[in-house]
């Protein structure tokens, strides 16, 4: 069945001087579930297309009720969020750029707060019930308490950092999910709209997730190890870090908590692999060839 606002597999049924015809690609052994075709007009499509090719496309209603398809993908799908522009506002609600040629309508009862021209908000993008029209929505709250989870807590996600916030930043989770990362647990730069793996922490009762850059546990510990041997060798074998150093200069130096530091130091003393300085005319970390 056709997937009204999302990216659906279709096959090139036809062509005209003004676009092309698509329908869905049936699975091996079965009929087309869902017999009507989709128009592509040749500006929503960069790509020449010939009959028969197999290609990804983006359905939705155009403004007269219409299906209408186009090869260019979106921020998000229906059930999805992302951080968008409002490019145009009008009374009735206003218009966000969401990677497309149409702009996805945030109607004025769907608006947390007034929309404002050309600022950014984290949207959601939604399906009018009985008339399968594309809208998008800042109203989140209903939406984030309702998540069903596609992971669980210490699964491997992606997340798109899109709003700082007092205690961290706010971040998309597999563009379908809203969490955060705080501040006394990351030790790295986090750039906004960049994609990184994270790990689940937990799953809030209220629907948020907490997750962290780190790798948790002894696969942590095991990080950590390699980092300092590495900042040693790069310091010549020896560094004036120890277990007294601020907290600040060990984030400054090695991206990590002081917490992990001292677990780390210890493993590799324990090891052999390092010595620890403690004399009153040296004290640090040293290297151990």
């Amino acid at each position: 069945m056709i997937q009204i606002g999302k990216v659906n597999q279709m096959i090139v049924s036809g062509e005209s001087a003004s676009g092309c015809y698509l329908r869905l690609q049936p699975q091996e052994g079965e009929e087309h579930t869902d017999q009507r075709e989709v128009f592509m007009p040749s500006s929503f499509s960069p790509l020449r297309v010939n009959a028969g090719q197999e290609i990804d496309v983006f359905v939705y209603l155009d403004t007269q009720g219409k299906l209408v398809a186009t090869s260019e993908m979106p921020f998000a799908e229906v059930g999805e969020y992302a951080y968008m522009r409002a490019i145009d506002v009008e009374e009735f609600g206003a218009f966000f750029d969401w990677g497309i040629d149409k702009d996805l309508l945030v109607p004025g009862n769907e608006q947390k707060v007034r929309v404002k021209k050309f600022e950014d908000y984290l949207v959601r993008v939604c399906l009018e019930d009985g008339t399968n029209r594309v809208f998008g929505t800042t109203k989140l709250g209903k939406y984030i308490e309702s998540s069903v989870f596609d992971f669980e807590e210490k699964d491997t996600v992606q997340i798109v950092p899109v709003q700082k916030t007092d205690l961290g930043h706010k971040v998309i989770i597999n563009r379908k999910f809203i969490g955060m990362i705080y501040d006394s647990e990351t030790f790295k730069s986090v750039t906004l709209d960049e994609t990184y793996d994270a790990i689940v922490k937990k799953i809030r009762e209220d629907g948020l997730v907490d997750v962290s850059l780190h790798t948790q546990g002894i696969q942590n510990l095991e990080d950590s190890k390699e980092r300092v041997l590495s900042f040693l060798e790069k310091c010549g074998g020896v560094s004036p870090l120890n277990d007294k150093s601020s907290p600040e200069e060990i984030q400054k130096q090695l991206g990590m908590s002081k917490k992990t530091f001292k677990s780390a130091i210890g493993m590799l003393f324990k090891e052999r692999k390092i010595e620890i300085l403690r004399s009153d005319s040296e004290k640090g970390i040293k290297l151990i060839k």
